[in-house]
C-alpha cells in the first residue's frame, strides 16, 4: 500500500468535526433542500489554470457537473489565530501531488499531498483532495467526495493512521460494490445506497502547483491571494514585550517562532539567533523586565 505524511492541525475526532462545514463550501448544490446556506471560509490551496488543464487532460471527467474553481481545502471556517498559522506562506506558491483517484456512481477525486520547499503544508482535514466531477443529485453535491473516502476506509484501502510525524495516508487500489452506508460526516442523508467505486494509486505522483489564500480573498480573474497579511489577535503578554526597550528583538523572535511553526521546522535550530538577541536585551534592561521573574502573588495566605 503506498503513502504519505502529512501533517495535522487537529486530531481525528476533530476532524470529523471540522468537516462538517463542507456543505457550505460545495457552492451551487445545497444539502438542505429550498435553502442557499452562506458558503462558509476557507484557506486552501486554489489551482492555477495550467494545473487544472493538467488535472482535466489527465483525468476525464466522469459525472455532469464540474466545481467553479479546483482547490484543496486546508482549513474549513478558521479563526483569526488558525489564519495567522497559515501567514507565513498566505499568498504563496505550493506544489501538490496527486496520489490516487478515487470514483463511484456519484463523485470523482483526487487525494493529494501538499507541501513547501519546507516539508508538508499543514492541514485541518481527513483526506486532502481536489473534487474532479460529480452528479450533483440531493445529497450528492461536491462535498459527497468525503463521505466516499469514509466508505472507502471502511474497506481498509485508504487508511489514516496518526504517528509521531503526521497522519500517515495509507493508499491501496479498489475497485468493487460499496454497501449501504451511514456517514458520520453527513449523518441526515444516511444511509447512503450502496454503490460501485473505484480508487487507483498513480505510480508517480502528478505534479500540480497553486496559490495558498483564503476562499473570501482569492481573485480567480488573476490566480492571487489580494489579502496576504493576517493579523493575529495579540496577547497582552506580546503588548507588553512589544512597548517595552526590547520590542524590536521581541517582535524578530515572535516572527521566527510563527514562521517555524507554519513549515513545520525545528524551533531551537531556526531561532537560537533572536532568542539570544531577546534574552540578552532583557538582561540588560532590568528595570522594565524584572517584573517577568517576579514569583506570582498567592490568593490565599498559607496555613499555619
Amino acid at each position: 500500500m503506498a503513502s504519505f505524511f502529512r501533517r495535522s492541525m487537529l486530531r481525528p475526532s476533530s476532524l470529523r468535526a471540522a468537516a462538517l462545514g463542507f456543505s457550505a463550501v460545495a457552492g451551487s448544490a445545497a444539502f438542505c433542500e429550498g435553502s442557499q446556506p452562506k458558503k462558509m471560509e476557507f484557506v486552501g490551496v486554489f489551482l492555477d489554470a495550467k494545473s487544472r488543464q493538467a488535472l482535466e487532460a489527465r483525468f476525464a471527467a466522469v459525472h455532469a457537473k464540474l466545481p467553479e474553481q479546483g482547490a484543496v481545502v486546508l482549513k474549513y471556517n478558521p479563526t483569526a489565530a488558525e489564519l495567522g498559522t497559515f501567514a507565513p506562506i498566505m499568498g504563496q506558491n505550493v506544489k501538490i501531488e496527486v496520489k490516487a483517484v478515487a470514483e463511484d456512481d456519484h463523485t470523482q477525486a483526487a487525494i493529494v499531498a501538499v507541501s513547501t520547499e519546507h516539508g508538508p503544508v499543514q492541514y485541518a482535514v481527513e483526506c486532502p483532495h481536489v473534487t474532479i466531477s460529480y452528479s450533483g443529485e440531493e445529497g450528492y453535491s461536491q462535498a459527497y467526495a468525503n463521505v466516499l473516502f469514509e466508505r472507502l476506509q471502511k474497506t481498509g484501502s485508504l487508511t489514516l493512521e496518526e504517528t509521531d510525524d503526521g497522519i500517515n495516508v495509507g493508499l491501496g487500489a479498489f475497485d468493487g460494490e460499496l454497501a449501504s452506508f451511514d456517514s458520520k460526516l453527513f449523518p441526515f442523508y444516511s444511509p447512503f445506497p450502496a454503490t460501485t467505486a473505484k480508487m487507483s494509486v498513480l505510480d508517480e505522483p502528478l505534479v500540480l502547483s497553486g496559490v495558498v489564500c483564503s476562499s473570501a480573498s482569492y481573485d480567480a480573474s488573476t490566480e492571487t491571494c489580494t489579502a496576504t497579511e493576517i493579523k493575529k489577535p495579540e496577547c497582552g503578554f506580546c503588548k507588553f514585550m512589544k512597548a517595552g526597550p526590547c520590542g524590536a528583538q521581541f517582535t524578530a523572535w515572535e516572527a521566527c517562532l510563527d514562521e517555524s511553526k507554519a513549515k513545520g521546522e525545528d524551533f531551537l535550530e531556526k531561532c537560537g539567533g533572536p532568542t539570544l538577541l531577546l534574552r540578552d536585551c532583557v538582561d540588560a534592561n532590568p528595570d522594565y523586565y524584572s517584573v517577568l521573574n517576579d514569583a506570582p502573588e498567592a490568593d490565599d495566605e498559607p496555613e499555619q
